[in-house]
């Protein structure tokens, strides 16, 4: 598989980490500290990090993807 080819549900877990993280940032209670954990550990186990060959620049990669400020929008 690709290191650059993400599935849609792949990328909104991403977005939806950078959510949490910047929640858990704004608001640093126990309940946003558990809510960014939750959003990690479904982000660690997507089965698609057992299909890249090398797994940092995958990461690297998705993050810039899913980065709220630097994501492609549709073009009209």
């Amino acid at each position: 598989m690709s290191d650059t080819d993400f599935p849609a549900d792949l990328l909104e877990l991403q977005r939806r980490w950078y959510a949490a993280e910047a929640d858990w940032a704004a608001d640093p209670t126990e309940e946003q500290r558990a809510a960014f954990a939750a959003v990690s550990a479904e982000l660690y186990a997507h089965p698609y990090r057992a299909g890249v060959e090398n797994r940092h620049k995958a990461e690297m990669k998705l993050k810039q993807a899913a980065r709220p400020d630097t994501a492609e929008t549709p073009e009209s």
